[in-house]
């Protein structure tokens, strides 16, 4: 460790852990099943539902359960990591992690699975705020941008083993086990990342921090609850009027929280929230660009993978291979774009989201090109396109979030910014799930005109008369509609069970027009599917466009925290955030220098 080092920590705070490297690999082991866990699970969602017998609305809470968990806890554990040592509580969080992981796998019920889901999201809460936590205070500021692009390249790998591994692990069907494979893979390999924590990674805590704000962590549990809970189950409950109160109530709850949280800083500094986090441009907008980021992603691949699955027929592990092109153009920008922002600044974001339009207008335009012959290989340029402007976003922003926040308040600090991800994230799968399923209901009928004209030239085959043949395609649309509009999977609606009346097929032919109603069927339900696909994208567009906007809030350079030395840069101060004091400058020259041998 060189004196340099030690100048770039505060006065009293240990200098850079010896073993960094070694303990950021270990923690990104950790992070990297709950990243991987939060999308392994979409390709299995249709097996789920058949196997317990899922609804509709108990399968987005089988996903929405763990990121609303996660939403729910990340700002109370990143505070208590403050407090009582920051290794304690991410060993914990593997610990939780892995025992409900143990329990999703083993899981009888619906109920059940969304119980552990919940119980897991709690224990990657932990994980994920205390792995930036140590990142903050192990990394000298010189080094944060590598170990931050390591954090973001890991979101697009695991990204992408997620779905694959999810796929496999179905398909493989292991000891006739089904699913639940996907999460009992987390347990050995939980242990695993547990024993390397507890021999690499140095305890650090905030000494200051003396005591939980217990009224706080229940304001914001609350004002969180009001919001996202309606969004979750608002559709299945038929919208009623306790939803919007819900969602109303959480404004008021957020700014008394906010109140309340500034007296509590100044009364006695052990506010849940640090205030002063807040007087940060770069923390501010980067928290509404992640908010924005995160709802885009989660919003795309709920969706997608019912469409891939439940529309196209898809395996698991087909609809995992499909989206290996987004994964791996992710991969490969987050790896270097965290560096490139150091020169760039908040430009690298904002062309990030240009390219994420850009691949998500491809998108649409090839599910509606292709229609119900569509394959794998269509889909690829368009989610490739999406991953490389995914990737210019993930691991930039993450640096520039959480590089001026103090090392005292690195806890508080990446449980807001992992809070904004998840309700993001939360809030995308609740709200485009909504506008999916109210489509998908919409888009039955036309999907199954598109496949009337080839049922009706079977029919005309087959012998069958022209009244009879209008019988039947009236009772096909009527199949489709209640089918769209039927919740119960399992149980289709009476009406798709006497599609063809009694008398309407000459003798004979009743297995030939069986045959062409099934194919029928399926041509309906892809080209319902892929309408109704295409069509919510669109509002994944709006909020690029969103979060293109927001980006320009902004700096154009990212802060030094207030403790680094000031002359370290000497003229580049004038390259500093725009609008922030005169303390804040550029550290491109340095950082760039650090950040290569990493």
């Amino acid at each position: 460790m060189t004196h340099a080092e030690d100048e770039t920590f505060p006065e009293g705070e240990p200098g850079p852990d010896p073993q960094r490297w070694r303990a950021a690999t270990v923690i990104l082991v950790a992070i990297a099943l709950d990243l991987i866990d939060t999308t392994i699970v979409n390709v299995a969602l249709p097996v789920m539902q058949t196997d317990l017998g899922a609804s509709t609305s108990a399968l987005q809470w089988v996903a929405a359960a763990y990121t609303l968990t996660f939403a729910l806890s990340l700002i109370t554990v990143g505070r208590i990591g403050d407090m009582v040592g920051r290794k304690r509580m991410i060993s914990l969080g593997i610990v939780v992690f892995v025992a409900a992981s143990l329990l999703c796998g083993v899981a009888q019920s619906t109920e059940m699975l969304i119980a552990s889901r919940v119980l897991q999201g709690f224990g990657g809460a932990i994980v994920m705020t205390q792995g930036l936590s140590v990142f903050q205070v192990s990394f000298p500021p010189k080094e944060r941008a590598a170990v931050f692009g390591m954090f973001g390249a890991l979101s697009g790998v695991a990204a992408m083993l997620g779905p694959v591994l999810g796929g496999v692990l179905v398909d493989a069907d292991l000891f006739g086990w089904g699913w639940r494979p996907i999460f009992l893979v987390n347990v050995p390999v939980g242990l695993l990342a547990l024993l390397g924590v507890r021999a690499y990674v140095r305890e650090s805590r905030a000494p200051q921090i003396k005591r939980l704000d217990l009224v706080g962590v229940a304001l914001v549990t609350v004002a969180l609850l009001a919001l996202l809970y309606p969004l979750v189950q608002g559709q299945s409950a038929g919208w009623p009027a306790w939803t919007f109160v819900a969602m109303g109530c959480s404004v008021p709850l957020f700014v008394v929280f906010g109140v309340y949280e500034g007296r509590k800083a100044a009364r006695d500094g052990s506010a849940l929230i640090e205030p002063s986090l807040f007087r940060e441009r770069s923390f501010v907008a980067g928290l509404l660009v992640m908010l924005s980021f995160f709802a885009i992603i989660s919003g795309l691949f709920f969706p997608f993978t019912l469409y891939l699955q439940v529309g196209l027929g898809f395996s698991p592990l087909a609809a995992g291979l499909t989206t290996v092109p987004f994964s791996f153009g992710a991969m490969i920008t987050s790896s270097f774009s965290a560096v490139i922002a150091i020169k760039t600044g908040r430009k690298i974001l904002s062309i990030g989201m240009v390219v994420m339009g850009v691949g998500m207008v491809a998108l649409i335009w090839t599910i509606g090109h292709f229609g119900a012959g569509i394959s794998g290989w269509d889909l690829a340029p368009a989610l490739g396109v999406l991953g490389l402007g995914l990737g210019f976003v993930i691991s930039p922003v993450v640096d520039i979030v959480l590089g001026g926040v103090p090392v005292e308040h690195a806890g508080s600090g990446s449980g807001v910014l992992s809070t904004a991800d998840q309700l993001g994230a939360a809030a995308g799968v609740a709200v485009i799930g909504v506008l999916f399923f109210n489509l998908l209901t919409s888009q039955a009928v036309p999907g199954a005109n598109e496949a009337l004209p080839e049922l009706r030239k079977e029919l005309a085959a087959v012998g069958v008369a022209a009244p009879a043949q209008e019988r039947i395609a009236d009772n096909f649309r009527a199949c489709a509609k209640e089918s769209g509009e039927h919740e119960d999977a399992s149980a289709p609606p009476a009406v798709c069970r006497t599609i063809v009346p009694a008398g309407a097929v000459p003798e004979g032919k009743e297995k030939q027009v069986a045959a062409a109603v099934a194919d029928a069927s399926v041509t309906a339900r892809e080209e319902g599917y892929g309408k109704a696909t295409g069509r919510v994208l669109w509002y994944e567009v709006g909020i690029i466009v969103l979060g293109f906007v927001l980006t320009f809030m902004l700096p154009k350079r990212a802060r030094k925290p207030e403790w680094e030395e000031d002359g370290a840069d000497g003229a580049d101060g004038a390259d500093g955030a725009d609008g922030a004091s005169g303390d804040a400058s550029a550290p491109a020259t340095k950082a760039a220098e650090a950040a290569g041998p990493a």
